[in-house]
């Protein structure tokens, strides 16, 4: 029985294919409040820029994990509070322990209670194999020092570059996408019960994307949405929408101006901080590895920049965060 548990958990393939064009492109607002966390002093570990975030809220706090940037390299970073609007003032972790044997990068956090563990996961990337994913576990998501040193999630052998690496789960079966060389999103299975092992091959299941695809479902409904970044004049950041009604697919486009700078709305008294909508994250409705959201409320929590900081080299940038909220 062992070994047929064994055989079953390693032979589960994505059956899917990709969905066609959609044609309705919708107009979106969304207002942006202001910087939520901005880097830190010279010196610090986040230094250059925050970036990449995911973030839930467990227990009445908010649990901010982030890319950091300095001159050092790349880290993740966790900052706990009650409130969103003093986030930035509380204490910065940098946590030490998540590079692995990658000494000077780790990066693009996604974090998630797995409910039939009772543990929380992060999901990252380093930079051995062209970013493999890894995972890391903690029992109590409010101890920064008790992750557990990472462990490949997937042996990668692909020489393709893969990025933003993005799990979910329905009831059966746990959902790895990522994005593969900047062009397509593929994703990879396996059983909920065998989770975090047994992945399956990776089955292309949409593109043209840029990279940071996160995928969600919606709450209450049978319906998954996919935001993906895209690429526009100038290299600015935008995301598109895509939608299935199940993980396997097919996912149709929605559109390619989901959360474009041009749709951001200031308040009269609020900062212009960005004109890109980058590597954003929906505020979900709940913790768990649905990783459900409500999009006719939608937040989401990105990464941007003002069109004229947009210079130099891409581990320059100076990013910061903030909160865009869907009108």
């Amino acid at each position: 029985m062992h070994g047929l548990a064994v055989f079953f958990c390693l032979s589960v393939s994505l059956l899917s294919g990709q969905g066609p064009d959609a044609a309705a492109a919708e107009t979106v607002r969304w207002h942006a409040d202001g910087v939520l966390l901005d880097h830190g002093p010279a010196g610090t570990f986040d230094e250059t820029a925050v970036k990449d975030p995911s973030i839930v809220r467990h227990d009445g706090r908010w649990h901010l994990f982030y890319t950091a940037r300095s001159e050092d390299g790349y880290s993740i970073g966790y900052i706990g509070g009650d409130r969103l609007d003093t986030l930035s003032s509380q204490p910065r972790h940098k946590l030490e322990l998540l590079k692995g044997n990658s000494s000077t990068y780790a990066a693009a956090p996604q974090v998630f209670f797995f409910a039939p563990q009772k543990k929380w996961y992060l999901v990252f990337q380093t930079s051995t194999a062209k970013y493999q994913p890894v995972y890391s576990t903690n029992a109590d998501i409010d101890q920064p020092d008790a992750w557990t040193p990472p462990q490949p999630l997937v042996e990668k052998t692909d020489p393709a570059k893969w990025i933003d690496f993005w799990v979910i789960c329905d009831d059966a079966i746990a959902y790895l996408f990522f994005t593969r060389n900047h062009e397509a999103v593929y994703a990879m299975t396996t059983p909920v019960e065998c989770f975090p092992e047994g992945f399956g091959h990776p089955v292309e299941v949409f593109s043209p994307v840029h990279e940071a695809v996160h995928v969600y479902k919606i709450r209450g409904r049978d319906e998954y949405h996919m935001v993906y970044e895209t690429r526009a004049e100038g290299d600015m950041r935008r995301f598109g929408l895509a939608r299935a009604t199940r993980l396997s697919g097919p996912w149709q486009q929605v559109t390619r101006r989901f959360a474009a700078g041009d749709q951001l709305e200031f308040s009269a008294l609020g900062t212009h901080w960005t004109d890109e909508v980058s590597h954003g994250e929906m505020l979900r409705a709940g913790e768990d590895q649905r990783i459900e959201y409500e999009p006719d409320h939608a937040r989401m929590l990105i990464q941007g920049m003002p069109r004229s900081d947009h210079t130099g080299d891409y581990p320059s940038l100076p990013w910061r965060l903030g909160i865009i909220t869907r009108q």
